[in-house]
């Protein structure tokens, strides 16, 4: 027999591959779904294949006489001279997407997105073009969530859209079931269904300001206050106070451990966020001066905290810093990608270095007597 020929077996591979192209255009338009069919060639043998396996033969037509799947088998008449006239199966024809899909032996997932679908559109409606495309485009997430879940999404969408500007925090969400982890795991999902509902991804929800630790280092620049306390952004940039310079560090421990100096505020920088205290404006009007680790994190740090503040110096992220304390460096297991547009001549040199021999030098690891000579002489 021809090796050609399609065995009723391989029937659920070839409408697997045609269920997973179209179940998401599917998803989108219910309507074409059921219009849509599959056609999948079962490639009868010639006469002289016939004639080579006459038993294989048999037993293939008579596998597709017993087929009990999903779908028609269209047979025709062949007429051999040998072997007479024989019916021998040509196609096997799958109309809809639910024949398709009993076909590949997904039947009961089809039967789960459809209705969900249904339950999407019900409980989201009015049942529009965006939001179908919407529900289409997530439905391999929210195929995924066990019933409980589901549940819940729907509900949290729902009561989202009907109040777009609540305010609350996520903890406050009246909808059971769903707290700040729920959200978390499934915040995408539910943007994307949100924006199919009204048009934007906004939760409406308020989430806790990032802190900000600060060390008055001059206690004459704000008197009363502690030496050392965390602030929200916004009332970091109403404090009364107007240093003559500004000490950005990358770490927290580092803040902790500074002396006494003039005029001097430090702020613990965030890291990647850094770029937030260029909008805090007695920040901006001092001298800023920012230490951070010398590794290439520390300097793609520099370089985005510099390109909203180009007045800005650095302390101690030079080479020579560099090759007087390397022996105190460790490896830097993921170097930053980031390729910087702010440095300066020094800072440069430095990152060559560092990402050259592969680096990392926390800043708290300099000998702390050489940092104090250092921010004494600023």
């Amino acid at each position: 027999m021809s090796a050609l020929c399609v065995p009723p077996s391989a029937v659920a591979g070839k409408a697997q591959v045609a269920y997973r192209s179209r179940r998401t255009r599917w998803i989108t338009d219910p309507t074409a779904a059921e219009s849509d069919s599959l056609s999948i060639g079962l490639h009868p043998p010639s006469e002289r294949r016939v004639a080579q396996d006459p038993d294989a033969v048999v037993a293939w037509v008579r596998a597709w006489h017993r087929y009990p799947g999903a779908g028609r088998v269209e047979w025709e008449t062949r007429r051999w001279p040998s072997f007479g006239t024989q019916e021998v199966p040509m196609r096997l024809l799958l109309s809809g997407a639910t024949e398709i899909a009993a076909a590949a032996a997904r039947a009961p997932e089809w039967r789960t997105l459809t209705e969900r679908q249904a339950r999407l559109l019900d409980g989201l409606g009015p049942g529009t073009a965006t939001l179908a495309t919407a529900i289409a485009a997530t439905h391999a997430r929210w195929l995924e969530l066990d019933e409980p879940d589901f549940a819940r999404l729907v509900a949290a969408v729902r009561w989202l859209a009907e109040h777009p500007s609540s305010g609350l925090f996520v903890r406050q969400l009246p909808v059971p079931g769903v707290d700040t982890k729920w959200v978390s795991r499934h915040r995408g999902l539910v943007e994307t269904l949100l924006d199919g509902v009204r048009g934007d991804r906004d939760l409406g929800v308020r989430s806790l300001p990032r802190m900000c630790e600060v060390a008055v280092c001059d206690r004459a620049l704000l008197a009363g206050a502690p030496r050392i306390f965390a602030t929200s952004l916004d009332e970091l940039a109403a404090l009364p106070v107007k240093p003559a310079r500004t000490l950005i560090l990358e770490n927290k421990e580092g803040l902790h451990a500074l002396p006494e100096l003039p005029a001097t505020v430090a702020v613990h920088g965030g890291g990647y966020a850094v770029h937030e205290l260029a909008d805090v404006p007695w920040l901006a009007a001092s001298d800023v001066v920012y230490w951070g680790d010398l590794d290439t994190h520390g300097f793609a740090i520099l370089d985005r905290l510099r390109g909203r503040l180009p007045h800005m110096r650095s302390l101690l992220m030079d080479r020579g810093t560099v090759e007087l304390w390397r022996d105190l460096a460790v490896p830097e297991t993921s170097p930053a990608p980031h390729t910087p547009a702010h440095l300066t001549g020094p800072e440069r040199d430095a990152l060559a270095v560092v990402r050259t021999e592969g680096l990392r030098l926390e800043q708290e690891r300099i000998p702390w007597p050489y940092v104090v000579a250092h921010l004494e002489a600023l």
